[in-house]
């Protein structure tokens, strides 16, 4: 019968070792076959013709697209992860082992390169001070806390490598052999045996005090947990509600025009009717009156004197059958449609809903004045509690566009956008490692990829006649056909870089956790850096430039949007909004700006809109418009805005804002 071990030998051996390398998978890679090997091992397979030959069965497989492309086996990855936590679990204390005792280790020191369990940590520690000891994964805190001050306590202060074995009454403290008989020589002392007699029913006392304290804590935690479940049921039933009123009043909105509708269909194909009997009658007549007109003419050249005579009355009674004719358009008019404005007002400046949290309500947000000359640099977004008429915003919907191919291998991630000088979309498919160009209409032109395969785009900006596109650490610029030009690497070490161009000038890189950006030109070379003077930030995310070279930034840590001029000043922090004298947080994502330099941010179902000084506008899209978690977006010359969506959807709105 096979053990444990040897199963787990086996498990290793033949399914977790690469059949290449005879090592432990690297990003195992999954081929048509079902064999899987490295991804390197099988890179350094690929043939002049782009293709792989199993090393099993021999079946051929065509990586044009790159061997990263292939599907990963996250079987073995999963395996791969439970083995290395046991093993993990399985390291034991280097000095307790070798003294013949298996205690887990909780630390490992980085200059002995031996394991230690929470006492050799902290002897240790005291005999190596500078000395780096690193926790392992799962112990830095916790269940080993405690026991490792026991441990330290058990330790004279005074002399650190001898234990204890006297209480000093007098001091309150334990004390080892040495300060006994000097130090605290003439203090109350007893042995340590007398002194845990008479502290542990104190520390029964105390734990008993504790099982209740912590029995209060598990209640606590046991109504967080209910609250936090009421909660979400009081949200899924609100939730409910909003979306069944919105149908409701849709619907009824929805019958009114179809009733309307089916009125003026009515209407039309009864007057259709009346015009193809009058017409049909009128072509009776018309042909009557041509034989007529015939007749005559014929008679009157060489007819007899008495049918000469007779055609005065057959005339005259065509003319009066002329007359007779009745027309549809002169007994019936034309129909016109009147709106109700007053209720169309209403339904569009209203509230349906409104929620309240105890007893505060959040409307629909008030206007803030425009834009003034002389700008300030306030501390924070100024308030906004006066009553402003509301602005004549508008936004309307042109159409939607589905950014999914029928080649991608993954549902698109729209990561990134840019509009050309030609008014282009650029958009970046992370998921599918392409940029997708279209027409403002929608239509495909054209797909680009980077030349390194492995790195995934991120951001993309046009300046000039150039694409900049940022992956991973790196800023690659393009041609506008895609023809690769150069490639440069940025700073720091953040898993993303969007980017933003100004004018034709330069491209400027977000720079994350230093909460800095760089300026490219399209030529490759550093403009400059730019760091808002005096503010403390958390991580930088998306930006916009506007035509005032003001730098809007989305400090994604701070959830708050910053603006800064190019020598660093800041002009205006805005991390709430103001709605009849209440504050509520924002947290931005996405960040554009339109030719009127206004300012537009996305959140998490809506997009916000604001003065060019950072101060709160108003609500401009919500889930109501059809958004879908938008994402990135844009503002073109012609005042479209272009949003992408959660679910790969490209919606364009014409905005009309006063």
């Amino acid at each position: 019968m096979a053990t444990s071990s040897t199963i787990t030998d086996q498990i290793q051996n033949d399914i977790l070792n690469c059949k290449i390398c005879l090592s432990r998978f690297k990003y195992p890679k999954m081929l048509p076959c079902a064999h899987t090997y490295c991804q390197g091992c099988l890179e350094k397979m690929v043939k002049a013709n782009r293709k792989i030959q199993c090393p099993e069965c021999r079946e051929e497989t065509d990586v044009s697209a790159g061997v990263s492309k292939l599907k990963t086996n996250f079987h073995i990855n999963s395996l791969l992860d439970i083995f290395q936590m046991k093993e993990s679990e399985e390291v034991a204390c280097t000095r307790c082992t070798a003294a013949g005792k298996r205690i887990p280790a909780v630390a490992q020191c980085q200059i002995c390169f031996i394991h230690l369990c929470p006492l050799c940590k902290f002897n240790h520690s005291v005999g190596n001070p500078t000395h780096d000891l690193k926790d392992l994964l799962g112990f830095s805190s916790g269940p080993c806390e405690a026991e490792v001050k026991m441990q330290k306590q058990i330790y004279c202060q005074v002399h650190p490598m001898t234990l204890v074995d006297h209480f000093c009454n007098t001091c309150n403290i334990a004390i080892c052999t040495n300060c006994s008989l000097f130090a605290h020589a003439k203090h109350r002392k007893v042995a340590m045996a007398g002194a845990a007699a008479t502290t542990k029913p104190i520390v029964t006392k105390l734990l008993g005090r504790l099982r209740t304290d912590l029995q209060s804590l598990v209640q606590q935690d046991d109504s967080l947990s209910e609250a936090v479940n009421r909660m979400k049921a009081t949200e899924c039933s609100l939730m409910s509600m909003i979306e069944t009123t919105l149908t409701e009043v849709i619907n009824n909105v929805i019958k009114q025009g179809d009733a309307i509708k089916a009125t003026l269909s009515d209407y039309v194909r009864e007057q259709e009717e009346l015009y193809k009997v009058a017409k049909t009658e009128l072509q009776l007549q018309i042909k009557k009156a041509e034989d007529t007109r015939e007749l005559c003419e014929r008679v009157l050249q060489s007819g007899q004197a008495r049918e000469i005579v007779c055609l005065k009355s057959i005339v005259e009674d065509q003319i009066n059958a002329f007359q007779a004719l009745n027309m549809p358009a002169e007994r019936k008019a034309s129909p016109n449609l009147t709106v109700n404005e007053s209720i169309k007002q209403v339904i569009s400046q209203s509230n349906l809903f409104s929620i309240t949290f105890g007893e505060e309500s959040v409307p629909q947000a008030q206007a803030t004045p425009g834009r003034t000359e002389q700008r300030k640099n306030p501390p924070k977004t100024p308030q906004a509690n006066v009553p402003i008429p509301q602005p004549k915003e508008k936004v309307r919907n042109l159409h939607s566009f589905d950014s999914e191919l029928s080649d991608d291998e993954y549902d698109p991630k729209l990561t990134g956008i840019s509009i050309s000088r030609d008014g282009d979309i650029i958009l970046v498919d992370e998921e599918n490692s392409i940029l997708k160009c279209y027409a403002n209409s929608g239509y495909l032109k054209t797909t680009i990829s980077l030349p390194d395969e492995d790195d995934d785009p991120c951001s993309v900006a046009v300046c000039d006649d150039t694409i900049a596109c940022s992956a991973k650490n790196k800023l690659y610029l393009l041609d506008m056909d895609g023809a690769f030009l150069k490639k440069l690497f940025l700073r720091g070490s953040e898993s993303v870089y969007p980017i933003a161009a100004y004018k034709d000038e330069y491209v400027a890189v977000s720079e994350g956790a230093l909460c800095s950006l760089s300026l490219y030109d399209v030529n490759g070379h550093v403009v400059s850096r730019v760091k808002p003077y005096g503010y403390e930030g958390v991580r930088f995310l998306f930006l916009a430039i506007n035509s005032m070279e003001e730098f809007i930034v989305a400090d994604s840590g701070k959830k708050c949007i910053v603006i800064f001029n190019r020598n660093g000043q800041v002009i205006n922090i805005c991390d709430q909004v103001t709605v009849n004298g209440v504050d509520y947080a924002i947290n931005p994502y996405s960040i554009c700006t339109d030719r009127n330099d206004n300012i537009l941010v996305t959140e998490r179902n809506r997009i916000l809109l604001f003065w060019p000084e950072g101060v709160f506008r108003n609500e401009l899209l919500n889930t109501t418009n059809g958004l879908h978690k938008p994402r990135v977006i844009a503002v073109d010359d012609d005042d479209n805005l272009v949003v992408t969506q959660g679910n790969g959807i490209v919606s364009l709105f014409k905005l009309q804002l006063s």
